[in-house]
């Protein structure tokens, strides 16, 4: 579902907007409508499906005996019990803990990248001021390379 902008995100936008004009500069938007911010690897990752990622940092971090759980999110109805939440929203798609005891979660998206949306966003800001590591990850060679300290 996506979200309309806000007036001061409206203002905003085309006070930047008018601003490029005077200048004599493309007119180009900092951030999408719904919010959400494109995503890239830090390192040259190969350009596989999220699946793939997911999958593939799953195995790496079971190879190293790094506590991980794969966070199913959704909702429905079960049977004729009612409906149901299960996950954790905008959690990342794996969560776990160093074998130093430091919570961490992991964000997978594509090789080549992805959007982080708001609500991610925000989670994303909750687990590093809590002290736990929060990474967006495009593949394992990244996730090595973030998680180096923390095997």
């Amino acid at each position: 579902m996506k979200r309309r902008q806000t007036k001061a995100q409206k203002f905003n936008d085309l006070a930047r907007a008018y601003k490029q004009i005077q200048e004599g500069k493309p007119v180009r938007r900092i951030g999408a409508k719904d919010g959400s911010t494109l995503t890239h690897p830090v390192i040259n990752t190969p350009d596989v499906l999220e699946k793939i990622v997911l999958q593939d940092c799953l195995e790496w971090l079971r190879k190293k005996k790094i506590i991980c759980d794969r966070n199913n999110t959704g909702a429905g109805e079960m049977g004729t019990s009612g409906f149901y939440n299960y996950g954790i929203k905008n959690g990342g798609d794996i969560i776990g803990l160093t074998k130093q005891g430091v919570h961490y979660e992991l964000e997978c998206k594509r090789g080549r990248g992805g959007r982080l949306s708001e609500g991610q966003q925000k989670r994303m800001r909750q687990v590093r001021d809590s002290g736990g590591l929060y990474f967006v990850v495009h593949g394992v060679e990244e996730l090595e390379f973030l998680m180096g300290d923390y095997v």
